[in-house]
C-alpha cells in the first residue's frame, strides 16, 4: 500500500477527534456510528495519528459518518491495493482487553487514550492467547499507577525534582508519549547520579525508587531487553565479586519464576535475555556455561507455553541439550541430573504437542536415567511426577494400557514424596495427574474401578479450593472432570453423567472464554460430544 505521510494521517485524526468532540461523542459512539461499525482501538489510533496506514475506504466511512469535508480523503486516494489500512484483528483484540480491564474496574484510573495504547501494544505483541496479554496490560497499568502515585507523593529523601519529574513522566504516560517519558527519566536518572555521588544513603534510595520506574516504563514500553540490561548493570554496581555469574543467574531464574506462576510474558523475556547475557558472558567456562544453558533452556521452555514464537521450543531443545552434553556424568552427578530433567521436559512437550511418541518415550529414557543418580526423595519427586506426565502421555497417545500402568506407579511415587500441607498447588498438580493416567487406563481397559478412582482423584484436588489462586489450573481441572463423565457414560450411559459433564465443561468455559480461544474450543467439542451423547438416551 503506498504510504501516506504522518502530517496527512495527524490532520485527518485532528478532524475526527474535533467533528467527535462537537457532536458529543464517546469513542464507543463513533465507532458505532461508522458503517460497517468499528471498535475504539481504530478510532483511539486514527485520532491520535497512530494508524500507520489508512485506506480510502476507511476514511471515507469515518467522512461520512461524521459529515467531514470530502477533501480530506484526497491524500488516501490511491491507497486501496491491500487491506493493511482496515481494522484488524490485534485492534478488535485490544478492544476486548480493554472492555474486560474495564468491566473488572481494573484501569488504575489510566484514561481511555492510554489505556487503549496499551491493550494495543499488548495485543499486538508475542502472547499466546488473550489471556496473557491481558495478563501483561494489568501489570502495564500497575507500572503507571505506580508511576502516578509516586509523583504525588510528600517530598521525602528524594528530593522535589524527582517527584516532579514523576508527576510529568505520569503526564506524559497518559498522553501517550511513552517514549518521551522515557527520556525524561533518562535525563533525571542522569542529573542524579551528577548530582548525588557523594550522598551515598540518599543516593541508593533514589537509585532503588529510579530503578523501579524505570523497569515499570520499560513494561509499558514493552521492551524486556532494556529492563534485562538495567537489572544486569545493577548488579555489577553492588559489590558481587567472585560471584557475578550466580547472582545474575539467581535474578533470572528469578524472574522467571514470577512470570511463570502469573503468566506474565514480559517477565519471562526478561529472564529469558539476563540468562542469554549471562550464558555469552562466561561460555568459555565449561561449568558456568552449562548452568548457564540450563537456565536459559527453562526461559524458553516458560516462553513456548504461552508465547507465539515458533523457535522457543526448538531454542530450549538446543539449549538444555547442550547443556547435558557438557556436564560429566561421572565427574557431577547431582549437576548432570538436573540438565536431564531440563531436556527431558522440553521432549515431552514437544512429544504432546506434535504427538510424537519417540520423543516421548525419550524423554522417558532421560527421566529413568536420571533417577538413578538423583541425590535424595526431595530431588527425586519431581522426577518422579515428570516421568508419569510422559508415561501417561505415552499412554494415551498410543494406546498402551503398560504405559498407563508404569504412569500410575511413577505417580504414586511422585504422591508419596509430596507435602499436601505445605505445598498444595504441587500436590494438587500431581494428584490431578495420576488421576489422569487412572482415567485413560480406566479406558483403555473398560475398568469402572479405575474411572472411580479417577474421580475421587479429581474431587480430593476440588476440595483445596484452588480458584483464587490458580483461576486456569482450577479451569482445566473443570474440563478433566468433565472428560471423565463421558468416559464413564460410554460405559455406564446414565443421564446424570452427562450432567456432571456438561455442567463441569461450562464452568471451564467461563474461564477460558476470556483469555484462551484453544482452551475454549476444546470446551466447545466437548459440549457437542455431550450433546451426542444425549442423543442416544
Amino acid at each position: 500500500m503506498p504510504k501516506v505521510a504522518k502530517d496527512d494521517l495527524r490532520q485527518f485524526g485532528k478532524a475526527v477527534e474535533r467533528a467527535r468532540a462537537l457532536r458529543g461523542w464517546t469513542l464507543d459512539q463513533l465507532g458505532a456510528a461508522i458503517d460497517p461499525p468499528v471498535g475504539k482501538s481504530l478510532v483511539s489510533k486514527i485520532e491520535k495519528g497512530r494508524k500507520e496506514t489508512l485506506s480510502s475506504r476507511t476514511v471515507g466511512r469515518f467522512i461520512k459518518a461524521l459529515d467531514l469535508d470530502e477533501t480530506l480523503i484526497d491524500p488516501f486516494l490511491g491507497s486501496d491495493t491491500t487491506d493493511e489500512g482496515e481494522e484488524t484483528q490485534a485492534e478488535r483484540d485490544a478492544d476486548r482487553i480493554v472492555d474486560r480491564v474495564t468491566r473488572e474496574n481494573a484501569t488504575q484510573g489510566v484514561n481511555e487514550d492510554l489505556l487503549i495504547l496499551l491493550a494495543n501494544k499488548h495485543a499486538e505483541g508475542q502472547h499466546r492467547d488473550l489471556q496473557t496479554a491481558y495478563v501483561a496490560l494489568r501489570k502495564a497499568l500497575e507500572a503507571a499507577e505506580d508511576i502516578r502515585k509516586r509523583g504525588e507523593m510528600p517530598v521525602g529523601n528524594t528530593g522535589p525534582q524527582l517527584n516532579a519529574v514523576l508527576a510529568d513522566v505520569a503526564n506524559l504516560n497518559d498522553q501517550g508519549e511513552l517514549d518521551q517519558a522515557d527520556a525524561l527519566l533518562e535525563t533525571e536518572e542522569n542529573r542524579m547520579r551528577a548530582d548525588h555521588v557523594a550522598l551515598a544513603e540518599r543516593m541508593t534510595e533514589a537509585r532503588r525508587q529510579m530503578l523501579e520506574q524505570r523497569l515499570n516504563q520499560d513494561r509499558l514500553r514493552n521492551d524486556p531487553g532494556a529492563a534485562a540490561a538495567r537489572l544486569i548493570a545493577d548488579l555489577r554496581q553492588q559489590s558481587n565479586r567472585g560471584k557475578l555469574f550466580w547472582v545474575t543467574d539467581d535474578l533470572s531464574r528469578e524472574w522467571q519464576n514470577s512470570g511463570d506462576q502469573t503468566g506474565d510474558v514480559f517477565a519471562l523475556q526478561v529472564a529469558t535475555q539476563i540468562a542469554r547475557t549471562n550464558w555469552e558472558k562466561y561460555r568459555r567456562k565449561r561449568n558456568l556455561e552449562a548452568a548457564a544453558l540450563l537456565t536459559l533452556g527453562w526461559c524458553y521452555l516458560r516462553l513456548a507455553e504461552r508465547s507465539t514464537h515458533p523457535r522457543d521450543l526448538e531454542l530450549a531443545h538446543n539449549a538444555t541439550k547442550e547443556a547435558s552434553d557438557l556436564i560429566s556424568k561421572t565427574k557431577d552427578p547431582i549437576n548432570w541430573a538436573s540438565a536431564q530433567v531440563g531436556f527431558g521436559v522440553v521432549l515431552y512437550e514437544t512429544g504432546e504437542r506434535e504427538e510424537n511418541t519417540d520423543l516421548l518415550r525419550q524423554s522417558v529414557a532421560v527421566y529413568r536415567a536420571a533417577l538413578k543418580v538423583a541425590p535424595d526423595d526431595e530431588g527425586a519427586k519431581n522426577i518422579w511426577n515428570n516421568l508419569g506426565n510422559s508415561l501417561q502421555k505415552l499412554g494415551e497417545i498410543a494406546q498402551d494400557p503398560t504405559a498407563l500402568s508404569e504412569a500410575i506407579k511413577a505417580l504414586n511415587t511422585a504422591l508419596s514424596l509430596q507435602n499436601k500441607k505445605t505445598d498444595p498447588l504441587s500436590w494438587a498438580a500431581t494428584k490431578n495427574n495420576l488421576a489422569l493416567a487412572l482415567r485413560w487406563h480406566g479406558e483403555l481397559t473398560g475398568d469402572r474401578d479405575l474411572l472411580r478412582q479417577a474421580r475421587a482423584g479429581y474431587q480430593a484436588c476440588e476440595e483445596l479450593e484452588i480458584r483464587d489462586e490458580a483461576e486456569f489450573r482450577w479451569a482445566r481441572l473443570q474440563w478433566n472432570i468433565a472428560d471423565l463423565a463421558l468416559a464413564r457414560f460410554a460405559l455406564d450411559p446414565e443421564a446424570a453423567l452427562l450432567d456432571e459433564a456438561d455442567t463441569h465443561v461450562r464452568a471451564a468455559r467461563e474461564v477460558f472464554v476470556e483469555g484462551s480461544d484453544y482452551q475454549t474450543e476444546r470446551c466447545d467439542a466437548l459440549i457437542a460430544q455431550i450433546d451426542a451423547a444425549r442423543a442416544t438416551i
